[in-house]
């Protein structure tokens, strides 16, 4: 039993590292350079990623170029915090990491990703619904319900279509806003 959770430990591990190492051998000061700019137009915190790809390169005897990860880092970040990407970071259900954002591009880069979020959050909820909708039409095939447990059924299916279509209506509006630019 130990053995499986050393194993499964061991796995986990080594399948977080951000990088393999190869890339940490074959990465020179042009490779940093790039690493740093994809981790920043990714949105990742440079520090925290940094410090994994120390520990992913460690094993193989390289230590990144910090200086030089963080130039591609610089510039990467500033593809990271559009309004563009603000949105399409909350449509993905992430609340993204608006505080590495330089000052003059935070407030709107949180803004879409608000936006996306809610779009994110309602489909969600349509989804719940329409779950919960589904599983309640297949009761009613059960041929020993009695007409009181069907009209109750049907009632519920009834008041969830509501809400189905009041979450329609809100997410239509949702989409309806544009992504905010100042």
């Amino acid at each position: 039993m130990q053995l499986w959770l050393l194993i499964a430990a061991v796995a986990l591990l080594t399948g977080c590292a951000t990088l393999s190492e190869q890339e940490c051998l074959d990465a020179g000061a042009t490779s940093w350079e790039e690493i740093g700019w994809v981790d920043g137009c990714e949105g990742y915190h440079p520090d925290r990623r940094l410090d994994q790809h120390y520990e992913a390169c460690s094993k193989v005897g390289v230590s990144p170029d910090q200086d030089t990860y963080m130039a591609g880092w610089s510039r990467g970040i500033l593809e990271y915090c559009t309004p563009d990407r603000g949105y399409a970071v909350g449509l993905s259900g992430s609340r993204g990491n608006p505080e590495l954002c330089p000052y003059e591009t935070r407030a709107i880069f949180q803004d879409n990703v608000k936006l996306g979020l809610r779009i994110y959050e309602l489909k969600q909820e349509m989804d719940s619904l329409y779950y919960k909708i589904e599983n309640l039409e297949k009761k009613l095939d059960d041929k020993q319900l009695d007409k009181h447990a069907r009209r109750d059924i049907r009632e519920r299916i009834r008041r969830l279509d509501h809400d189905m279509s009041d979450l329609r209506w809100q997410l239509n509006e949702a989409r309806s806003i544009s992504i905010i630019r100042y």
